[in-house]
């Protein structure tokens, strides 16, 4: 397991930090099966992301507290670790889009800075449209255009205006089911075309230091102090 000081020292530099094989794959299963659940009972037709999952269920609930992911948060966040909110991200076989570069603070201008925990529920690579990052480019200041409905799939409205960077920051983030991705919210990433005709489920929880409740918080009914 990594260690703190090495979790935080990666973190600082590189703008996230990968942790294989957190959860047991009996652990992704289950986790799978609920995915498809909350998409088929709570999500909008055809929609590949589902924002909120720990609102509809208990075993999200469960995931966004688990120790395992808040014992390596806490170093990231020594003030405390308040989760926010969660998404399901499903890429099928017939949806096949890329997701654009972008950076998620885009999505919520103005408030604390915030992290995301990025776990697939299968095992993921560049064949099956898995998460892809630009190394470092949290120390950077991005602008965002708004992306066209043929380029964003019509679900990610906000990407980066300018990318320019050295092609050897771009790493794509090929790991197996249950590993953990945990990068900042001012990182860019994107990611790689689903050429597998297979189905791909992520679970994606984002986090921040506890605090009064600023407005862009108030749309999360499941957002709680954690530590």
């Amino acid at each position: 397991m990594i260690t703190p000081s090495t979790l935080v020292g990666d973190y600082a530099a590189d703008g996230y930090v990968v942790v294989e094989s957190l959860f047991t794959d009996k652990e992704c299963d289950t986790l799978k099966q609920e995915a498809c659940e909350v998409l088929k009972n709570h999500g909008a037709a055809n929609a590949t992301v589902c924002v909120g999952a720990a609102v509809h269920s208990s075993a999200f609930r469960n995931l966004a507290d688990d120790p395992r992911v808040i014992d390596l948060l806490r170093p990231l966040i020594p003030e405390g670790v308040m989760f926010l909110s969660d998404k399901i991200v499903f890429k099928s076989g017939e949806n096949t889009f890329a997701t654009p570069w972008h950076i998620d603070a885009f999505y919520w201008a103005g408030t604390r800075p915030k992290l995301s925990v990025w776990i697939p529920l299968d095992d993921v690579s560049a064949d099956n449209g898995t998460l892809k990052v630009v190394r470092g480019s949290h120390h950077r200041e991005w602008t965002s255009r708004r992306g066209s409905g043929e380029e964003t799939g019509g679900e990610f409205g906000n990407v980066i205006t300018d990318e320019v960077w050295d092609a050897a920051d771009e790493v794509i983030c090929e790991i197996p089911r249950g590993s953990a991705v945990i990068f900042s919210d001012r990182l860019v990433h994107g990611s790689c075309t689903n050429t597998a005709s297979a189905d791909r489920y992520t679970i994606i929880s984002t986090y921040h230091a506890p605090a009064a409740d600023e407005s862009f918080d108030e749309q999360f009914p499941a957002r709680h102090v954690v530590v």
